[in-house]
């Protein structure tokens, strides 16, 4: 019973303090939406998302061009690697989201999710990304 009430306690605890660890299964075969940079709303104008689909590939649109290639996720570490993209002339308000999510996604990110909420939290930027729907 000792044993049990103890389990119960560290798991709660650690579940407070957002100890739990997102894996790969819970960003697979979702379509999110880009929000916000470092806390900033993005423009609803620009269309920025991220899918990330089967055997943890990766695509979508940076800021006016498109990105594709696979990813990894250890340790709570979001990488991108390699990723390969469309090379389309963009509006600055464009180019300044696209640096900023492609730079993030290439570094790497920690990853925390929040219900429909995902942050991707990366050494010059913080992405953050609202659930759209199930990738198909």
């Amino acid at each position: 019973m000792k044993l049990a009430f103890a389990a119960t306690t560290a798991l709660l605890l650690t579940a407070c303090s957002g100890g739990l660890k997102v894996v790969e299964s819970d960003l697979q075969h979702h379509h999110w939406n880009l929000t916000a940079i470092d806390g900033v709303a993005v423009n609803a104008d620009i269309k920025s998302d991220l899918e990330i689909g089967e055997h943890f590939s990766i695509n979508g649109r940076a800021g006016c061009n498109r990105f594709f290639g696979s990813a990894t996720l250890t340790q709570g570490l979001l990488k991108a690697e390699p990723l390969a993209t469309t090379r389309m002339a963009c509006a600055p308000a464009e180019q300044k989201v696209e640096s900023a999510v492609l730079d993030t996604l290439n570094n790497g990110a920690v990853v925390s999710q929040n219900g429909q909420l995902l942050e991707l939290k990366g050494d010059t930027h913080t992405l953050t990304y609202q659930l759209a729907d199930w990738v198909q």
